[in-house]
Formats: structure tokens, C-alpha cells, sequence
């Protein structure tokens, strides 16, 4: 009786196994059929729209059979190991995410292909290397889906989007052993303009050791670590990249800003000065010095040398406004401690209303040749910025100050 016992339960056994079978051979032919369809709605989407309509909806049921059989398939005990159960799971669900028209069967559907292509491999090594080709094709076209949709975002601003997608991108070639440094470098991107600075990093050194030595790479990392507040890193990266790209122009520029934040200003005077002198055309690095000796909090301020440089500029580029602005902005600032000065003399201190007057009004003349130095590059910055507000108020101010009070009212 045992016997009978043991040989129906091993039939009964064997026919679930089968039927098991069977669905994983249902799923192949549902998704053939398919295929076949959507082949068919291609060659008609020209001159027969509504009959291609109708085939993709034909092929969106067989796609849903197709679907419910590998599902069953994939958390059977039975099928669940082996390799082809994952490989057809894979193709099934790439095709759903490959059609709009299919989007509502599974909003998921790429990163479940994906995470089947892993499975595989970690099944049965020997048949993911014999299909990795295959698998590749496939990996590559969500890649590149995920990779438009990343860009898209990008360009409407996005970031947060587009650091998700560029990232699902780079993940997508990671899956089967491919690694998409542009996908990557543009999610670090998207990264730091959301400022997820860690984030950005992470995937900066990663290009690293992917062999990407490339001068963007160590200056974005640069920045990141500038905005995660890592100056120390910031000031070692650079170095590093300074060192491995010497005349590259968009590192010595974040050398420069990463010595300006951590006020080592003095250290690299003479190699700003070296890149205003090499790049003649260009009137930034002038600019840049003429902002390092007008900053009254850096240990080299010096006013006039300041001027110097800003008039350097100013040669290289007549409209170069920035120069302008900031050459007036040095003067201005002159004399209004000037103008403070002379209203915080204490009366007490002379021997007399008059020499206390005389020693007031003397102060004021001064600042007003500060005022008189800075007209010209505020007059230039108008007609350069016409009706700004701002400008336009600072222009006014040293019209009434210098008593030239018919330019003032002009400006009204």
C-alpha cells in the first residue's frame, strides 16, 4: 500500500512540475504573439493608424497573459531557479516598459527586467554569459530611455528628476557589467544643482575608479566638496587635478575660486597674474585680481591697485560692466567713510566752531574726489545696464553729492 502511495504522489508531483513548465512556455508564446503584433502595428502606424491602434491593443492582451503566466512562473518553487523562467521575465517586462501603449500593465516594468538580468547571472552563471549579449541589448535600450528622460528633465529644470533618471541609466549598464560615465558625471550634475553634495561625490569618485581622468570629474568633485563644506578635500582634489592637468583653464579657474573661499588668496596671486598675461584676450583674471585687492577683509587690500586691475580689464573688454561696477563700487565705498568721518569729528576736540568746520568741510572735499574718481565708471555702467534702478540711484547719489543737481534731476 505504501508503495501505491509513494508512486501516485510522485505522478501528482511530476504533473505540477509540468504544468509549472508549462507556464513558463505559455509566457514565451503569449510574448511571441506579441511581438508579432507590434511588428505587424509598426508597418501600418503610416497609412492605417486605427488598424495599428487596434494591433497594439491586440498585443497589450497578449502581453497581460503573458505577464500572469511568467509572474506564476517566478514564485513557483518549481521554476523559480531556473535561469529561463528569469530570462523570458526579463523580456516580458522589457516590453511593457518599451510601449506606452503597455505603461498601465506594470509602471515598473524596466527596473523588474533589469533586477531579472542579476537574478540570472546569480542562478546560473554558465547560460547569463552565453546570453550576456542579449541581455546588454536590452540593458542598453532602458539605459538610453532612462538616459532621454534624465536630459528632458534636465532641460526644463528638473534636476531632482534628472538626477533620478541619469542615475537609473548609469544603474541599467551597471546590471549587466557595463558602466555609463556620462549618464553618471550628468546625475552628479543634476546632483549638485539640487545641492546633494554626498550624493555627488559618491558618484564622482566612482568615475574615478572607473579610469574616468578626465579635468570636469575633479572639477566638479572640487565644487561638491566646496558646497558639502569639505574645504580640505576641495583644496586636495584641486591640487591633484592641477598636478595631472596643468594648463587646462577650467581648473586653474576653480583653483582659483577654491582659494578665494578659504581666504588663501595670497598663495595664488601669481599664478592669476600669469593667466591674465598668457590668456590677453580675456579680461576675468584681471577682474579677479582687482576683486582680491578691493576686498577690504583680505590681508592684500590695496585700493589702488586694485583700480589698477580693474582698468587692465576694462582695456582688454571697453564693456566689460562688471569692472565698472566694481571700480566705482571701491571708490564710493572711500568716500562714504570719508562722509562718516567728517560728521563723527567731536567739536569738542577744537578750539573753535571755526576750525572744527573748516576741519569737517576739509574731510568732505576729499571724499568728494573719491566721488568725482568713481563718476565715470558709473556713468559707463548706465549706459551699459540702461534703466537699472539700482545704478541708477548710486548715479544719482554722486550727482547730488558733487552739487551736479541738473544730472540728478536728468535722471528722474
Amino acid at each position: 500500500m505504501k508503495k501505491v502511495l509513494l508512486t501516485l504522489a510522485l505522478a501528482v508531483l511530476g504533473q505540477f512540475a509540468i504544468a509549472q513548465n508549462i507556464e513558463v512556455q505559455n509566457a514565451f508564446n503569449y510574448q511571441k504573439s506579441a511581438q508579432q503584433l507590434i511588428d505587424e502595428a509598426d508597418g501600418l502606424k503610416v497609412n492605417k493608424p486605427e488598424k495599428a491602434a487596434k494591433r497594439m491593443a491586440d498585443a497589450k492582451m497578449q502581453l497581460g497573459k503573458a505577464k500572469t503566466s511568467i509572474d506564476k512562473a517566478s514564485t513557483n518553487d518549481q521554476t523559480m531557479n531556473q535561469a529561463k523562467t528569469w530570462h523570458y521575465y526579463a523580456v516580458i517586462y522589457y516590453k511593457i516598459g518599451a510601449y506606452p501603449e503597455f505603461a498601465d500593465l506594470d509602471h515598473d516594468a524596466f527596473e523588474k527586467s533589469l533586477l531579472a538580468f542579476g537574478k540570472i547571472k546569480s542562478i546560473d552563471e554558465e547560460y547569463y554569459k552565453r546570453n550576456n549579449r542579449e541581455f546588454q541589448t536590452y540593458a542598453g535600450n532602458i539605459g538610453a530611455r532612462y538616459y532621454d528622460l534624465g536630459a528632458n528633465s534636465y532641460n526644463e529644470s528638473d534636476f531632482e528628476d534628472a538626477y533620478i533618471n541619469f542615475k537609473k541609466a548609469y544603474d541599467a549598464a551597471a546590471t549587466v557589467g557595463g558602466k555609463d560615465n556620462s549618464a553618471l558625471l550628468n546625475a552628479a550634475i543634476s546632483a549638485m544643482k539640487i545641492e546633494r553634495y554626498n550624493e555627488s561625490i559618491e558618484m564622482l569618485q566612482q568615475m574615478l575608479a572607473n579610469g574616468v581622468e578626465e579635468p570636469s570629474v575633479y572639477q566638479n568633485l572640487a565644487i561638491s566638496y566646496r558646497g558639502a563644506g569639505d574645504n580640505d578635500k576641495m583644496i586636495e582634489i584641486i591640487m591633484v587635478a592641477r598636478e595631472k592637468f596643468p594648463d587646462d583653464e577650467n581648473i586653474m579657474n576653480e583653483m582659483i575660486n577654491s582659494y578665494l573661499t578659504v581666504h588663501r588668496e595670497d598663495e595664488i596671486i601669481d599664478q592669476i597674474l600669469e593667466m591674465a598675461e598668457k590668456n590677453t584676450d580675456k579680461p576675468v583674471y584681471y577682474f579677479i585680481l582687482g576683486t582680491i585687492y578691493g576686498n577690504k577683509e583680505s590681508k592684500l587690500y590695496n585700493m589702488d591697485t586694485a583700480l589698477g586691475y580693474y582698468d587692465k580689464a576694462i582695456q582688454v573688454d571697453p564693456d566689460y560692466v562688471n569692472a565698472y561696477i566694481n571700480a566705482g563700487n571701491v571708490l564710493i565705498d572711500k568716500a562714504q567713510e570719508m562722509y562718516f568721518e567728517s560728521e563723527s569729528l567731536d567739536p569738542s576736540s577744537y578750539k573753535n566752531m571755526d576750525a572744527y568746520f573748516k576741519a569737517s568741510d576739509d574731510i568732505k572735499a576729499e571724499a568728494q574726489k573719491y566721488d568725482a574718481r568713481a563718476l565715470p565708471y558709473i556713468e559707463r555702467t548706465n549706459e551699459l545696464m540702461p534703466h537699472e534702478p539700482a545704478v541708477i540711484q548710486v548715479l544719482k547719489g554722486i550727482y547730488v553729492r558733487l552739487n551736479m543737481n541738473d544730472k540728478a534731476a536728468a535722471l528722474e
